[in-house]
């Protein structure tokens, strides 16, 4: 049998495939019986393409890119000596779709300790943040492997997005290749957790200069219009900022459509 190409495609269309949910879409057979009928009675054809569907489990396999929008804490400039004390992500793709979140606040590394300059920035600019991160503390492995058990629950494909995405990026590939080795399908990539093609990251704050037609200089979390983000919510517990940073990148995504 033949699936008819173009009626599948108006069909999805319609319905996008989101991870773990059935769509019908439906399809028109072609081989030597509906031939015979297509040339006998035109509306059996129409009838039996209009009845005839095609049920599509899509698991955990999505037609569009799962944004792991993240956003970290730490209680340094680097990891290793300092340690990153919470952890947020949102998943997302470009329809809005939310798939879940995930948050960890950690217990500081073996033999880090934190670093002045940050700890004074807290302590003056964001203490209820501070605060909230010494809620729940488990240890980096134990944490880390939580993050990688639901990475694994979002459909694919799957890509890390933050703003800006270097910071977030460096904290996050250094816990899993330091805690979540013995998970990795090839060091030094992050699959199974993230895309196949490689160690990478979606900087918003860069696609965003590109949307926005600006420097990337002149890009800041300060710098948006209220439409499309309001900075007054942007608390640094990792959780709250990563959500609207979410935000943020689905109207990015969805501006120039």
């Amino acid at each position: 049998m033949v699936i008819s190409l173009k009626n599948l495609k108006v069909a999805k269309k319609d319905h996008p495939i989101y991870g773990g949910k059935i769509q019908t879409y439906p399809i028109l057979l072609s081989n030597k019986k509906t031939d015979d009928l297509r040339k006998k009675d035109k509306k059996k054809i129409k009838k039996i393409a209009e009845l005839l569907t095609i049920s599509v489990v899509s698991g955990n396999n999505s037609t569009m890119t799962t944004y792991v929008v993240c956003d970290i804490e730490a209680d340094g400039p680097i990891p290793g000596p300092h340690s990153m004390i919470s952890l947020g992500a949102v998943a997302v793709n470009k329809a809005g779709k939310k798939f879940g979140e995930c948050e960890i606040n950690f217990l500081p590394l073996e033999n880090a300790k934190p670093h002045p300059a940050t700890m004074h920035w807290f302590t003056t600019e964001a203490p209820e943040a501070l605060k909230y991160t010494q809620h729940h503390q488990v240890s980096p492995k134990e944490g880390m492997n939580k993050f990688g058990d639901w990475l694994l629950t979002l459909p694919t494909p799957r890509i890390m997005a933050a703003h800006p995405a270097p910071l977030d990026f460096m904290w996050i590939n250094w816990y899993i290749q330091t805690f979540l080795v013995e998970r990795l399908e090839k060091i030094p990539f992050s699959m199974p957790f993230f895309d196949k093609n490689g160690q990478a990251a979606f900087d918003i704050k860069s696609y965003a200069a590109a949307v926005l037609q600006k420097d990337y200089k002149d890009i800041g979390r300060d710098d948006y219009s209220l439409e499309l983000h309001d900075n007054t919510k942007h608390t640094h517990k990792a959780i709250d900022d990563a959500r609207e940073y979410a935000k943020l990148l689905i109207k990015l995504l969805n501006k120039n459509k």
